[in-house]
């Protein structure tokens, strides 16, 4: 699984990208889980990468510090990305993790939109793997996420 590498129940004090494809600090990444698995000896016509429909949300310490790995004073639970879009929130795509987050006061949710979602997925087809899925397509909002998903395989 390439997604819920950071969740907002186990990680309560600090934002986390739940799915980063990449992850400068060392931690956990797409790319590291893939290659792992791929070190391990298992074909890559036998992976799959997984992106998901849905984001984590904390709650800020400071409003004024609201970047990827800042301090939170909670973990808030997942929140659907058809949700996330409606909240009317500043979006920051981060292109070192290539994920978004977004935030408004102290809320601040980590997620994929359709740019990351579309990096993740050619990802997956530049290295060869099988192909992707999604978790879960009732989280998407209006085929956005999905739609972006497919264009990315086929391109």
């Amino acid at each position: 699984m390439t997604y819920d590498l950071f969740i907002s129940d186990r990680y309560q004090t600090q934002t986390q990208p739940p799915a980063p494809l990449k992850n400068p600090t060392g931690q956990f990444s797409v790319d590291e889980g893939i290659t792992k698995w791929i070190g391990l000896g298992v074909p890559k016509s036998k992976l799959a990468l997984g992106v998901p429909f849905y984001g984590f949300k904390w709650s800020l310490s400071d409003p004024n510090n609201h970047e990827i790995f800042d301090q939170a004073t909670q973990g808030l639970g997942a929140v659907k990305y058809k949700d996330i879009i409606n909240v009317g929130v500043q979006v920051v795509y981060n292109s070192t993790y290539v994920t978004n987050y977004c935030f408004i006061g102290t809320d601040w949710y980590g997620y994929d939109d359709t740019q990351s979602i579309s990096a993740k997925v050619d990802y997956a087809k530049q290295n060869g793997l099988f192909g992707y899925f999604a978790w879960h397509i009732e989280q998407d909002s209006n085929w956005a996420l999905s739609q972006a998903a497919s264009q990315a395989w086929e391109a």
